[in-house]
Protein backbone atom coordinates (compact mmCIF):
# COMPACT_ATOMS: atom_id res chain seq x y z
CA UNK A 1 0.00 0.00 0.00
CA UNK A 2 1.47 3.57 -1.05
CA UNK A 3 1.41 6.31 1.24
CA UNK A 4 2.91 9.73 1.18
CA UNK A 5 5.93 12.36 2.20
CA UNK A 6 6.22 15.96 2.35
CA UNK A 7 9.28 16.87 0.76
CA UNK A 8 9.95 20.51 -1.10
CA UNK A 9 6.69 21.22 -0.23
CA UNK A 10 5.25 18.61 -2.19
CA UNK A 11 2.57 15.16 -1.51
CA UNK A 12 5.03 12.69 -3.21
CA UNK A 13 3.50 9.18 -3.81
CA UNK A 14 5.85 6.75 -1.75
CA UNK A 15 5.09 3.38 -3.17
CA UNK A 16 7.79 0.09 -4.78
CA UNK A 17 5.68 0.63 -8.12
CA UNK A 18 3.57 2.25 -9.87
CA UNK A 19 0.76 -1.54 -10.03
CA UNK A 20 0.17 0.12 -6.00
CA UNK A 21 -0.87 3.32 -7.34
CA UNK A 22 -2.55 2.29 -11.09
CA UNK A 23 -5.93 1.35 -9.30
CA UNK A 24 -6.57 4.80 -7.59
CA UNK A 25 -5.29 6.56 -10.44
CA UNK A 26 -8.00 4.93 -12.85
CA UNK A 27 -11.03 5.11 -10.32
CA UNK A 28 -9.72 8.78 -9.89
CA UNK A 29 -13.40 9.93 -9.82
CA UNK A 30 -13.97 8.27 -6.39
CA UNK A 31 -11.14 9.36 -4.91
CA UNK A 32 -11.73 11.65 -1.92
CA UNK A 33 -10.04 13.92 -2.89
CA UNK A 34 -11.89 14.54 -6.18
CA UNK A 35 -13.33 17.86 -6.43
CA UNK A 36 -11.07 19.70 -3.48
CA UNK A 37 -7.68 18.61 -5.42
CA UNK A 38 -6.85 19.18 -8.99
CA UNK A 39 -7.33 16.62 -10.92
CA UNK A 40 -3.48 16.00 -12.05
CA UNK A 41 -1.02 13.56 -11.99
CA UNK A 42 2.52 15.24 -12.39
CA UNK A 43 5.78 13.15 -12.25
CA UNK A 44 8.16 15.93 -11.01
CA UNK A 45 12.17 15.50 -11.54
CA UNK A 46 15.16 17.37 -10.38
CA UNK A 47 15.09 20.19 -13.20
CA UNK A 48 11.31 20.56 -12.54
CA UNK A 49 11.61 20.60 -8.77
CA UNK A 50 14.56 23.81 -9.49
CA UNK A 51 12.31 24.97 -12.08
CA UNK A 52 9.57 24.99 -9.67
CA UNK A 53 11.14 26.53 -7.05
CA UNK A 54 11.79 30.32 -9.27
CA UNK A 55 7.52 28.89 -10.54
CA UNK A 56 5.85 29.99 -7.03
CA UNK A 57 1.83 30.38 -8.22
CA UNK A 58 2.38 27.47 -11.04
CA UNK A 59 4.42 25.26 -7.72
CA UNK A 60 1.76 26.21 -5.33
CA UNK A 61 -1.09 25.05 -8.28
CA UNK A 62 0.67 22.02 -8.68
CA UNK A 63 1.16 21.12 -4.86
CA UNK A 64 -2.40 20.22 -4.82
CA UNK A 65 -2.49 17.82 -7.33
CA UNK A 66 -4.18 14.66 -6.55
CA UNK A 67 -0.95 12.57 -7.79
CA UNK A 68 2.46 13.39 -7.66
CA UNK A 69 5.04 11.03 -8.75
CA UNK A 70 9.01 11.20 -7.63
CA UNK A 71 10.20 10.86 -11.06
CA UNK A 72 13.95 11.54 -10.29
CA UNK A 73 16.71 9.73 -8.40
CA UNK A 74 18.16 12.78 -6.85
CA UNK A 75 14.62 13.62 -5.20
CA UNK A 76 14.74 9.74 -4.23
CA UNK A 77 18.07 9.97 -2.75
CA UNK A 78 17.48 13.39 -0.57
CA UNK A 79 14.28 11.60 1.12
CA UNK A 80 16.58 8.97 2.27
CA UNK A 81 19.04 11.86 3.63
CA UNK A 82 16.54 13.57 4.89
CA UNK A 83 14.97 10.50 6.85
CA UNK A 84 11.64 10.96 4.82
CA UNK A 85 12.96 8.03 2.39
CA UNK A 86 10.67 7.47 -0.44
CA UNK A 87 10.21 3.57 -1.82
CA UNK A 88 11.85 4.14 -5.20
CA UNK A 89 11.62 6.03 -7.99
CA UNK A 90 8.02 6.29 -10.30
CA UNK A 91 9.03 7.75 -13.85
CA UNK A 92 6.40 8.95 -16.01
CA UNK A 93 7.98 6.87 -18.62
CA UNK A 94 6.93 3.88 -16.78
CA UNK A 95 3.32 5.13 -15.91
CA UNK A 96 2.39 5.21 -20.02
CA UNK A 97 2.35 2.41 -21.34
CA UNK A 98 0.86 0.92 -17.91
CA UNK A 99 -1.84 3.67 -18.17
CA UNK A 100 -2.30 3.37 -21.65
CA UNK A 101 -2.96 -0.38 -21.40
CA UNK A 102 -5.38 -0.27 -18.75
CA UNK A 103 -7.13 2.15 -19.46
CA UNK A 104 -7.97 0.95 -23.23
CA UNK A 105 -11.74 1.15 -22.98
CA UNK A 106 -11.67 4.56 -21.51
CA UNK A 107 -12.03 7.52 -23.94
CA UNK A 108 -8.35 9.52 -24.05
CA UNK A 109 -7.34 12.71 -25.17
CA UNK A 110 -3.90 13.16 -26.21
CA UNK A 111 -2.03 16.33 -26.62
CA UNK A 112 1.11 15.84 -28.62
CA UNK A 113 3.83 18.18 -30.22
CA UNK A 114 4.30 15.84 -33.52
CA UNK A 115 1.60 14.73 -35.34
CA UNK A 116 3.02 11.25 -36.29
CA UNK A 117 2.97 10.71 -32.28
CA UNK A 118 -0.77 11.34 -32.66
CA UNK A 119 -1.16 9.18 -35.63
CA UNK A 120 0.63 6.38 -33.89
CA UNK A 121 -1.47 6.47 -30.21
CA UNK A 122 -4.69 6.91 -31.96
CA UNK A 123 -7.43 4.25 -32.09
CA UNK A 124 -10.90 3.80 -31.41
CA UNK A 125 -11.25 5.30 -28.07
CA UNK A 126 -8.29 7.62 -28.69
CA UNK A 127 -8.07 11.42 -29.75
CA UNK A 128 -5.26 13.38 -30.67
CA UNK A 129 -4.59 16.92 -30.85
CA UNK A 130 -1.40 18.69 -32.13
CA UNK A 131 -1.24 22.40 -31.57
CA UNK A 132 0.80 24.58 -33.42
CA UNK A 133 3.49 26.39 -31.61
CA UNK A 134 2.75 28.98 -28.87
CA UNK A 135 3.90 30.75 -25.80
CA UNK A 136 2.16 30.87 -22.60
CA UNK A 137 -0.35 33.94 -21.85
CA UNK A 138 -0.36 34.65 -25.44
CA UNK A 139 -3.84 34.81 -27.69
CA UNK A 140 -2.09 31.63 -29.22
CA UNK A 141 -2.26 30.07 -25.82
CA UNK A 142 -5.98 31.47 -25.14
CA UNK A 143 -7.45 29.93 -28.84
CA UNK A 144 -5.23 26.94 -28.15
CA UNK A 145 -6.83 26.60 -24.53
CA UNK A 146 -10.25 26.63 -25.99
CA UNK A 147 -10.09 24.25 -29.12
CA UNK A 148 -9.32 21.92 -26.10
CA UNK A 149 -11.84 22.65 -23.92
CA UNK A 150 -13.97 22.04 -26.81
CA UNK A 151 -12.72 19.20 -27.37
CA UNK A 152 -13.39 18.12 -24.19
CA UNK A 153 -16.60 19.15 -23.67
CA UNK A 154 -18.07 17.21 -27.29
CA UNK A 155 -15.86 13.94 -26.50
CA UNK A 156 -15.84 13.64 -22.80
CA UNK A 157 -12.29 11.79 -22.25
CA UNK A 158 -11.67 10.33 -18.93
CA UNK A 159 -7.94 10.85 -18.92
CA UNK A 160 -6.50 13.73 -20.77
CA UNK A 161 -2.39 13.29 -21.38
CA UNK A 162 -0.77 16.39 -22.49
CA UNK A 163 3.06 15.68 -23.48
CA UNK A 164 4.34 19.76 -24.69
CA UNK A 165 7.09 19.49 -22.19
CA UNK A 166 7.23 21.64 -18.83
CA UNK A 167 5.93 24.25 -17.69
CA UNK A 168 4.05 24.26 -20.98
CA UNK A 169 1.90 21.57 -20.62
CA UNK A 170 1.34 22.53 -16.94
CA UNK A 171 -0.05 25.48 -18.03
CA UNK A 172 -2.48 24.99 -20.33
CA UNK A 173 -3.91 21.68 -18.13
CA UNK A 174 -4.26 23.82 -15.52
CA UNK A 175 -6.05 26.87 -17.99
CA UNK A 176 -8.46 24.11 -19.46
CA UNK A 177 -9.24 22.67 -16.20
CA UNK A 178 -10.31 26.23 -14.63
CA UNK A 179 -12.48 26.84 -17.98
CA UNK A 180 -14.46 23.49 -16.88
CA UNK A 181 -14.91 24.13 -13.02
CA UNK A 182 -16.25 27.86 -13.86
CA UNK A 183 -18.58 25.97 -16.59
CA UNK A 184 -19.50 23.41 -13.89
CA UNK A 185 -18.44 20.83 -16.37
CA UNK A 186 -16.72 17.50 -14.33
CA UNK A 187 -13.08 17.50 -14.86
CA UNK A 188 -10.80 14.04 -16.83
CA UNK A 189 -7.77 13.65 -15.17
CA UNK A 190 -4.87 15.87 -16.49
CA UNK A 191 -1.59 13.41 -17.13
CA UNK A 192 1.16 15.66 -17.74
CA UNK A 193 3.82 13.25 -19.15
CA UNK A 194 6.50 14.90 -21.33
CA UNK A 195 8.27 12.58 -24.07
CA UNK A 196 6.59 9.45 -22.18
CA UNK A 197 4.48 8.57 -25.35
CA UNK A 198 7.89 9.25 -27.16
CA UNK A 199 9.64 6.64 -25.53
CA UNK A 200 6.19 4.32 -25.36
CA UNK A 201 6.21 4.05 -29.14
CA UNK A 202 9.67 4.41 -30.23
CA UNK A 203 10.48 7.66 -31.52
CA UNK A 204 12.75 8.40 -28.26
CA UNK A 205 15.03 5.93 -26.79
CA UNK A 206 14.72 5.60 -23.73
CA UNK A 207 18.64 3.47 -21.47
CA UNK A 208 18.60 0.35 -20.60
CA UNK A 209 17.58 -1.02 -17.48
CA UNK A 210 21.41 -1.01 -15.97
CA UNK A 211 21.54 2.39 -16.09
CA UNK A 212 18.12 3.32 -15.01
CA UNK A 213 18.78 1.29 -12.03
CA UNK A 214 21.67 3.30 -10.89
CA UNK A 215 20.84 6.67 -11.28
CA UNK A 216 22.43 7.36 -14.37
CA UNK A 217 19.10 7.58 -17.15
CA UNK A 218 20.09 11.64 -17.36
CA UNK A 219 23.08 10.83 -18.88
CA UNK A 220 22.07 8.40 -21.27
CA UNK A 221 19.89 11.20 -22.30
CA UNK A 222 22.67 13.68 -22.38
CA UNK A 223 24.88 11.80 -24.68
CA UNK A 224 21.70 11.54 -26.98
CA UNK A 225 21.11 15.47 -27.15
CA UNK A 226 23.43 17.21 -25.46
CA UNK A 227 23.42 20.59 -27.00
CA UNK A 228 19.95 20.48 -25.94
CA UNK A 229 20.56 19.25 -22.03
CA UNK A 230 23.36 20.33 -21.21
CA UNK A 231 22.61 23.58 -19.65
CA UNK A 232 19.85 21.15 -17.51
CA UNK A 233 22.26 18.46 -16.13
CA UNK A 234 25.79 20.39 -16.09
CA UNK A 235 24.52 24.15 -15.09
CA UNK A 236 21.31 22.49 -12.89
CA UNK A 237 23.43 20.81 -10.40
CA UNK A 238 24.19 23.90 -8.36
CA UNK A 239 20.63 25.20 -8.01
CA UNK A 240 19.71 21.25 -7.33
CA UNK A 241 22.00 21.44 -4.88
CA UNK A 242 21.34 24.91 -2.91
CA UNK A 243 17.78 23.89 -2.86
CA UNK A 244 18.23 20.81 -1.57
CA UNK A 245 20.13 22.60 1.56
CA UNK A 246 17.50 25.38 1.90
CA UNK A 247 15.07 22.45 2.46
CA UNK A 248 17.22 20.10 4.48
CA UNK A 249 17.71 23.92 6.86
CA UNK A 250 13.92 23.48 7.16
Amino acid sequence: MYHTIRIFELEFISATHHLEVIDDLLDYQHNPYYGSKAPFVITVNADQLVKLDKLPDLKSELSQSMFIFPDGHPIIWYSKIARKPLQARLTGSDLFPLLWQKAKDQKRLIIVSHEELGLKLKDTNTYYYTPPLFDVNTPEFEQISKEIFDIIKDFQPKFVIIGLGFPKQEWLGLSIHKTLQTQSIPSPLFLFLGASAEFYVGMKKRAPIFWQRIGMEWLHRFLQEPKRLWKRYILGIIPLLKLCIKEFKK
